[in-house]
C-alpha cells in the first residue's frame, strides 16, 4: 500500500519498488503504456473496443443522414448521437425519452422567446451568461433531460445573435436531437445490446480458465524445482493477467448499467471472481519468483504427488466453474456440491515434506476457498465436481 501512495504521488520520481511484479508498470514509458492498453483491447471480447465500434458506426451514419438530407444545424444530430447513446439498448431508450422531453420543453421556450424578442439582439447577448452559468451548474446535476433541455436555451440564444432566427430555430433544433436519438437506439440494438451483461460472463469464464493453466503449470514447476529468478514470472503470467484486465473492465461497465430486475447476473459474485484470479495471479509469483536468485530442489515424491493431485482438482473446479459462468454447447451433467476436499489432503502430512510444498497447499486451498464463494453455499449453488 505504501508503495502504491508513493507511485501515485510521485509518480515515477518514487523510490525502485521493490516488488515489481505489481508495479511493472512503474518504469514504462507513457508511449509503451499507452501501447499496451490499446492492443490489449483491440479485440472483439473488449468492452472498450465494443463501445468504440458501436460509437463509430451511429456517429458514421448520424454523419450520412444529415449530410444527405441536408438538414439545418445536422451537427446537432451527430452531438446528440454522441451524446445519447448509452452502451446497453435498454438504457439508451431510457435516456433518450427522458432527453427528448427536455428538448421538446427547451424548444417551446426557446420558440416564445424568439417570437417575442425577434432580431434585438442586445436581449440575447445579456441573457445569455447567466443562462450559460445556470445551464451547466443544473445541467450535469439535474440529469439529461435538464441539460438537453437548457442546452437548447444556450445554443438558440447563441446563433440567435449570429444570424436573424426564428421560431423554426427551435423546430430545427428538436429535429436534429430527435433524429440523433434514433440513430442511437438503432445501433444499440444492433451492436451489443446487452452491454456487458453478456460479455461478463465470457470474460469471467475465460479468466478462470487461464487461472486453471497457471494453477496446473505453478504446482508442477514447483513439484520439479529449478532455477528462480526475480525478473522472472509463474508461467501463464501474462495471459493470466490480460484476461483479468478484460474481466475488470467488463465489470467496471457492468456496475454502471442499469442492473437486471431478474436472471443470474443479480445474485452472482462477480467481485469473487475477480478476487481469485488475483489470487492464482500474485499467488503463483510469491511460489516462484524469489526475491533473489536461487535453485529450489525438487520436492519428494510424496509430496510432488500430493501437491499435483491438489492442483489438478482445484485446477479442474475452476474449469467447472467457467462452464458454469458461461455453458458451452456440452454443459456439465447433474450437479453435485462443490466441497473442499483440498484441506483434507493437506491435513495428510506427506512425510517429507518441506516448507514450500505446505506454501503450495495453502495457496491451493485458498483457491478453493474462492471458488466456494463464487458458487456460494450448497443451498444457492451446486456444481459438479471432479471425480
Amino acid at each position: 500500500m505504501s508503495t502504491a501512495a508513493e507511485l501515485a504521488v510521485r509518480g515515477r520520481a518514487a523510490a525502485p519498488t521493490a516488488a515489481p511484479g505489481r508495479f511493472w508498470y512503474a518504469r514504462m514509458r507513457a508511449p509503451h503504456l499507452w501501447w499496451r492498453r490499446l492492443s490489449g483491447h483491440t479485440r472483439q471480447r473488449s468492452v472498450f473496443f465494443q463501445n468504440a465500434v458501436r460509437l463509430a458506426l451511429a456517429l458514421a451514419a448520424a454523419r450520412l443522414i444529415a449530410g444527405v438530407d441536408t438538414l439545418p444545424h445536422g451537427f446537432w444530430m451527430l452531438l446528440a448521437t454522441l451524446t445519447l447513446t448509452r452502451t446497453t439498448a435498454r438504457q439508451t431508450r431510457g435516456t433518450v425519452r427522458v432527453a427528448l422531453t427536455g428538448t421538446l420543453m427547451g424548444a417551446v421556450v426557446v420558440a416564445v422567446l424568439l417570437a417575442s424578442v425577434g432580431t434585438d439582439t442586445v436581449v440575447y447577448a445579456a441573457t445569455l451568461p447567466p443562462l450559460m452559468l445556470i445551464a451547466f451548474t443544473l445541467g450535469p446535476v439535474k440529469g439529461v433531460g435538464w441539460a438537453q433541455a437548457m442546452f437548447t436555451l444556450v445554443v438558440a440564444l447563441v446563433f440567435a445573435q449570429l444570424a436573424p432566427a426564428t421560431w423554426r430555430l427551435a423546430e430545427f433544433r428538436l429535429l436534429d436531437v430527435l433524429a440523433g436519438s434514433a440513430v442511437g437506439i438503432v445501433f444499440g440494438l444492433l451492436a451489443w445490446p446487452r452491454g456487458a451483461h453478456d460479455e461478463l460472463r465470457r470474460s469471467m469464464a475465460l479468466m478462470l480458465r487461464c487461472a486453471a493453466e497457471t494453477v496446473v503449470a505453478t504446482t508442477a514447476q514447483v513439484a520439479v524445482g529449478g532455477a528462480r529468478t526475480p525478473s522472472g514470472t509463474a508461467p501463464g503470467h501474462g495471459s493470466l493477467q490480460h484476461a483479468l484486465v478484460m474481466a475488470e473492465a467488463a465489470y467496471a461497465q457492468y456496475a454502471s448499467e442499469p442492473a437486471e430486475r431478474k436472471g443470474p447476473d443479480a445474485a452472482q459474485d462477480w467481485q469473487a471472481t475477480l478476487i481469485s484470479g488475483h489470487h492464482v495471479l500474485w499467488g503463483a509469483d510469491r511460489l516462484l519468483v524469489p526475491p533473489e536468485p536461487l535453485v529450489v530442489p525438487p520436492l519428494p515424491r510424496e509430496p510432488a504427488a500430493a501437491a499435483t493431485r491438489i492442483g489438478d482438482r482445484v485446477a479442474a473446479c475452476m474449469l467447472l466453474v467457467s462452464q458454469r459462468l458461461d455453458p458451452g454447447p456440452d454443459p456439465p451433467g447433474a450437479p453435485v456440491e462443490l466441497r473442499a476436499t483440498a484441506a483434507g489432503e493437506v491435513s495428510r502430512d506427506p512425510p517429507g515434506a518441506p516448507r514450500l510444498y505446505y506454501a503450495t497447499a495453502e495457496w491451493l486451498g485458498s483457491l478453493r476457498a474462492d471458488l466456494e464463494r463464487i458458487v456460494g453455499p450448497p443451498s444457492q449453488a451446486r456444481v459438479e465436481e471432479p471425480r
